[in-house]
């Protein structure tokens, strides 16, 4: 019979060098390299090095405005306290006034029928903001909260008023 011999037989691959190859490459490509890795891990250390500053940097503005609009609605209360009694006050419970939370204000005043300046400060800011009225607005325009150094006008960005 002719055809029949061993050289025919397809049934079994005798070649173990073939087999190894394949059982090899199967093996060998379940995850990821070292380098691949490390390109990613690198590509993540730069990402949050330039979020980490911008967030920090928009936490202590939110901060300050709370500490801005703390200041700003004492200025109001602080009026109309001043439009029924005709003098100004220190005391914060006079005034139906709750500052936000982790914000401490201070009302001095060294004459109460001409004017106040108060001190806000909050827990994460290092430094205060500060308001006043009348002749005690002796380091800020009256009516303005300044903070660091910079005065914004009473209305705020809006400039109402």
């Amino acid at each position: 019979m002719a055809g029949t011999g061993p050289a025919l037989c397809h049934g079994a691959d005798t070649n173990s060098h073939s087999r190894d190859l394949r059982t090899n490459m199967r093996r060998t490509r379940h995850g990821f390299t070292f380098v691949e890795l490390l390109t990613v891990m690198v590509v993540m250390g730069v990402l949050a090095g330039i979020g980490v500053p911008r967030i920090r940097n928009m936490k202590e503005r939110s901060y300050q405005a709370t500490l801005r609009s703390d200041l700003g609605t004492l200025r109001t209360a602080e009026e109309a306290y001043y439009a029924e009694n005709l003098r100004y006050t220190t005391d914060l419970k006079a005034l139906d006034f709750r500052p936000s939370s982790d914000v401490e204000i201070i009302i001095v005043s060294t004459d109460p029928l001409k004017g106040w300046s108060a001190l806000g400060r909050h827990a994460w800011l290092a430094t205060p903001c500060m308001t006043a009225s009348g002749v005690d607005a002796v380091d800020v325009e009256s009516g303005a909260v300044n903070c660091s150094n910079l005065a914004v006008p009473s209305g705020g960005a809006q400039g109402s008023r």
